[in-house]
């Protein structure tokens, strides 16, 4: 075995160690609150702030699709070795691809992946949480609901369409001058940008996603503008180092819920809601669709806006789930 081959093997050991020891320190959710969401990863968010954080555009999007084409480039490189029967040469494609995924596995946990496991927000919040009844939840979506219904009267959301670009830098303003969560979750880098292409994006029924590995947040512009305040103040959220969506969820709505701005209210209150009748609607249909029909006719005209914008980009999964 040649030199270059031992060091990829010995890099592949390396690495499953290291992946390794990030799955028994998982299991220590006080650890990783202590030592890595609010320390490593405090310090280490300013390093991506510092390389991508300025970047008018999504360098993180060029990273996917350079991995995507180098992995089909080393895929077919293989088939050409097997085919040809170059064995070294197959061997060494196979390290390269096995040492790539590795890597990148590693690299996401140790750069954000580990806020998976860190303590859950109702501890860091100092939030009371109880088993929830369904009456307690019906008088929360009451009052969800009529406070949605009551901010639309006030709001025109085809008024915002054309500024979309205000939005973004108002929230991103909004959320770097917040001190709600302060106490927990990094400010190294609090900036949301636009995917290089949101229409492809689109395609994928995406409204927002976070690149764990440049730290960069993305909002989906080509949606309608009344979810776009609420998706962005989301994807800040992650940025900051949460990771699972229901938290996220609630530090939107909890940093939205109070800015002097109505329609970013709004958009608060109507995401929360419809979530709130999803999950509703899943374990009581019935009861669910009743809730729904509380929503005003100008809120039904926002969220049908919405679905037919998704179903226009989205169509083709249907298709392709129907094979």
């Amino acid at each position: 075995m040649e030199k270059r081959d031992k060091i990829a093997v010995f890099t592949v050991v390396l690495l499953l160690i290291g992946i390794f020891i990030f799955s028994l320190v998982e299991q220590h959710s006080q650890w990783i609150e202590a030592f890595y969401a609010r320390g490593f990863y405090r310090s280490y968010s300013h390093v991506p702030r510092f390389i991508f954080g300025y970047v008018p555009f999504s360098l993180g999007d060029l990273f996917y699709v350079l991995v995507v084409a180098f992995l089909l480039y080393s895929i077919a490189k293989l088939i050409g070795n097997l085919w040809k029967g170059r064995w070294k040469s197959s061997f060494r494609s196979v390290l390269t691809m096995i040492n790539l995924v590795l890597g990148l596995y590693f690299f996401f946990y140790l750069s954000w992946g580990m806020n998976y496991y860190r303590e859950p927000i109702s501890i860091n919040a100092n939030l009371k949480v109880d088993s929830l009844k369904l009456a307690d939840y019906l008088v929360v979506l009451n009052g969800f609901l009529d406070s949605t219904n009551n901010l639309r009267e006030h709001v025109n959301p085809s008024e915002w369409e054309e500024h979309k670009e205000t939005i973004q830098r108002d929230l991103n303003t909004w959320v770097q001058q917040d001190t709600a969560f302060a106490d927990f979750l990094s400010r190294g880098q609090i900036r949301a940008k636009s995917p290089i292409n949101s229409r492809i994006v689109s395609f994928f029924g995406v409204s927002g996603y976070f690149n764990p590995f440049t730290h960069e947040a993305h909002v989906n512009k080509a949606m309608p503008v009344t979810f776009l305040p609420f998706t962005t103040v989301h994807e800040l959220a992650h940025q900051q180092g949460i990771g699972f969506e229901d938290e996220a969820n609630f530090i939107a709505f909890a940093r939205l819920q109070r800015h002097p701005q109505i329609f970013y209210r709004y958009s608060a209150y109507l995401q929360t809601t419809l979530y709130m009748l999803r999950e509703l609607q899943v374990i009581y249909p019935d009861l669910g669709k009743d809730y729904k029909g509380r929503l005003s006719v100008k809120v039904w005209k926002d969220v049908e806006k919405e679905k037919q914008f998704w179903s226009q980009y989205t169509g083709w999964v249907d298709d392709v789930m129907g094979l």
